[in-house]
């Protein structure tokens, strides 16, 4: 995968990052680490929750996808990070359950005079089924050059 600035990005252009399947202890650890909540940490407590089973944290497929596919394309081209908005969690994602990321630019907004363009970044998780199972919107300032 090679790095990408943003001059040679523009809205509409879509990026396959893949697919993961969280194993019960992938769910396990990222939760240990990262949002301690029972239903996320113990097979008992989260079949007894309304998920009747272990689920992700809603952080974890955005955050594995961002690390492993995103910073090493982008990193380098990155003035300043401005948000996330319109993180929806559509459907709870269960272990074994095989997660496909699509990134498209669905803003790109150059601002010469301010020395950087802004570029919003939609991320789509989805099922096998193409059912949604999250989305959001990153906003990124990035370099022009």
């Amino acid at each position: 995968m090679r790095e990408m600035y943003f001059h040679e990005l523009r809205q509409g252009d879509v990026f396959d990052f893949g697919s993961i399947v969280l194993s019960e202890e992938d769910i396990i650890d990222f939760a240990r680490r990262n949002d301690p909540i029972p239903f996320h940490l113990d097979k008992e407590i989260a079949m007894q929750s309304p998920f009747k089973g272990l689920i992700a944290s809603g952080i974890h497929l955005f955050h594995h996808f961002y690390n492993k596919e995103w910073i090493p394309r982008f990193k380098n081209s990155v003035y300043a990070g401005k948000g996330i908005t319109d993180w929806i969690l559509h459907r709870p994602v269960y272990a074994n359950t095989r997660v496909f990321c699509i990134l498209e630019v669905a803003e790109w907004d150059l601002k010469p005079d301010k020395g950087y363009g802004s570029i919003v970044w939609h991320f789509r998780f989805t099922d096998d089924n193409e059912q949604l199972l999250q989305h959001l919107d990153m906003i990124v300032f990035h370099k022009l050059e």
